[in-house]
């Protein structure tokens, strides 16, 4: 699947976290405008950091709501030595870089987007298996913060091939940005297959640290078939309550994923039998684009206009 095994790509600049620092003092910027909180219905795509010309934040497709920042690294590696994370700057070819700061306070202040910062991905996954290593964690995204001039949330994507989620940190992690920072958004992107991953949903959400789980439908064996999609879509469904289900979607001309066609008509269907699904998500933005925007234009319509049914 590309969020747990995607290419690694050319990236310009790095910033990597400061691990130090008493969590007292991270918190929002005073005045900054923007609205808190999850949408009521979800348009994301994901913004791989490893594309060398990668539209500027302010140009994505004005359909996508919610942007994954993609993604932010473990220092040391997998697991990750000390508790801290390490973002990698997109490219510059088209300013994405040198515009960075500017475009995503431009994005979440004028054009009502929501970044939320995906942790892991591409064989990144972390433990916690201790407080300290916890609140490490918790410095470094409240260090990019700082930087970026704030986010909207977090999404673990953590938990990645053989490396099981640390729930119990995971969720005192997840309460603790909620708390300093009110309207933080939690989100997952699970395995849709994975009895594990449903159970760190279910956990998640029941302690009130989770807003949403989006299961990936691609880039593996019989994942971007329509019939496996409504069936597995049901069962998380029934776990998690459909306002708590976001569906992932791959177009691309491909094996194990879908064509424009394809996502539409599996997007009806889950509609008809689940009216209240909170959104869809594409990976990934730069493909999208490529194509000519066919997820943001085809199938953003149909997923944000269910939210006024």
């Amino acid at each position: 699947m590309k969020l747990r095994h995607a290419a690694a790509g050319v990236c310009v600049s790095a910033v990597v976290a400061a691990v130090g620092g008493t969590l007292g003092k991270f918190g929002p910027s005073a005045g900054s405008g923007v609205p808190t909180g999850l949408p009521a219905r979800v348009l994301a795509g994901y913004y791989p950091g490893w594309h060398e010309m990668p539209a500027r934040l302010r140009d994505i497709d004005p359909h996508y709501g919610v942007v994954y920042l993609f993604a932010a690294r473990p220092v040391g590696g997998p697991p990750g030595t000390t508790g801290a994370v390490y973002w990698t700057a997109p490219g510059d070819g088209r300013g994405a870089a040198s515009h960075f700061n500017d475009d995503l306070r431009f994005a979440r202040q004028v054009q009502g987007r929501k970044i939320i910062l995906s942790v892991g991905g591409d064989g990144n996954g972390m433990s916690f298996p201790d407080r300290a290593k916890s609140r490490a964690f918790i410095a470094s995204i409240a260090d990019l913060y700082r930087r970026f001039g704030g986010i909207d949330g977090l999404d673990w994507n953590t938990f990645q091939a053989n490396q099981r989620p640390d729930t119990a940190e995971m969720i005192w992690i997840s309460l603790e940005l909620k708390r300093m920072y009110p309207g933080f958004i939690i989100s997952a992107p699970p395995a849709p297959w994975s009895a594990i991953d449903q159970r760190f949903c279910r956990d998640m959400l029941s302690a009130g640290a989770l807003d949403y789980c989006a299961p990936q439908y691609y880039d593996g064996p019989n994942l971007a078939d329509p019939a496996y999609v409504v069936a597995n879509v049901d069962q998380w469904v029934k776990l998690l309550g459909a306002s708590h289900v976001v569906v992932g979607f791959g177009i691309n001309n491909a094996p194990n994923f879908m064509s424009d066609a394809q996502v539409a008509t599996t997007w009806r269907e889950l509609l008809r039998r689940h009216p209240h699904l909170r959104g869809a998500f594409n990976w990934e933005l730069a493909t999208d684009e490529r194509q000519g925007w066919p997820f943001a234009r085809k199938i953003g319509p149909m997923v944000l206009q269910a939210s006024r049914r």
